[in-house]
């Protein structure tokens, strides 16, 4: 027997031993937590974190398989919570912007808190915004 057989990285009928292929359990664990913060945000009611971390932990979870022929259960997990957050929050926005048409004096009504709350206006704050005046801190 060869002694320097152990060492040989060509023993394998002359080619190098090959690599194990990456299993994308990374990406998935990130794409995992993603959906997951997706759903919790969706249910604390704030759009855009929502609709962000869902988008990002979908693309993270399919590119997890890479070559794989299935997607690991991290990756399936993640598809769903991100999809259920991103599902949640566009029916929460879709029926608030409904109740708002359908009954125009519950917007009236927000207006008059806001002014109430700030004093000043929706449309003078968003003016003095769009002017670039300093806003007043209270």
């Amino acid at each position: 027997m060869d002694p320097y057989q152990n060492n040989n990285p060509y023993v394998n009928n002359g080619y190098p031993p090959s690599r194990p292929k990456p299993s994308g359990e990374g990406l998935a664990t990130a794409a995992m937590v993603l959906g997951v913060l997706s759903v919790v945000t969706a249910v604390t009611f704030t759009i855009y974190p929502s609709l962000i971390l869902g988008s990002i932990g979908i693309v993270l979870a399919l590119l997890s398989k890479g070559r794989a022929p299935k997607l690991v259960s991290k990756a399936k997990i993640s598809i769903i919570c991100a999809t259920a957050g991103i599902l949640f929050t566009g029916s929460v926005f879709v029926t608030t912007i409904q109740t708002v048409h359908e009954h125009p004096e519950l917007l009236d009504e927000a207006l008059d808190n806001f002014e109430k709350q700030y004093g000043m206006s929706y449309e003078e704050l968003i003016n003095m915004m769009l002017n670039g005046e300093e806003l007043p801190v209270k």
